[in-house]
């Protein structure tokens, strides 16, 4: 693969989870720390991509199984703990509305999940490199 490529996107993954922790004092920083999290999430999932390309042109890893299984974690992961929100319901199962008639969402996932999330995704895209 392109190692400076995957340790550069791993370096800005745990800034995310810093720039995550910081925003749990700072509310200002949600958004930021949010955004910056897709934009981790775009740049593991170029990681990824390039290292398929790679395996479809013949490269040979020792361990093909648990390669794979890193890749799909790699991109998996944000999507799965990220990507919660939803509409909420009452009691009886009938979906909450607001003034406006639109369905009240679920609260997005909390900062430490983020920074959990990025700390994972740094782990996953190291072990990618490391099991070319």
């Amino acid at each position: 693969m392109y190692p400076p490529l995957t340790y550069a996107v791993a370096a800005y993954l745990a800034l995310v989870a810093v720039l995550a922790l910081v925003g749990l004092r700072r509310p200002s920083l949600d958004p930021v720390a949010r955004q910056a999290m897709k934009i981790g999430h775009g740049a593991t999932a170029l990681v990824v991509a390039l290292d398929a390309v790679k395996l479809l042109q013949g490269h040979e890893v020792a361990n093909q199984v648990t390669h794979i299984g890193y890749m799909v974690a790699a991109v998996g992961l944000p999507v799965i703990l990220l990507n919660q929100q939803r509409p909420e319901f009452d009691d009886e199962g009938n979906a909450l509305r607001d003034e406006a008639g639109e369905p009240v969402m679920t609260p997005p996932p909390h900062l430490a999940v983020v920074a959990i999330c990025a700390v994972a995704m740094v782990v996953l895209v190291v072990r990618l490199q490391q099991t070319l």
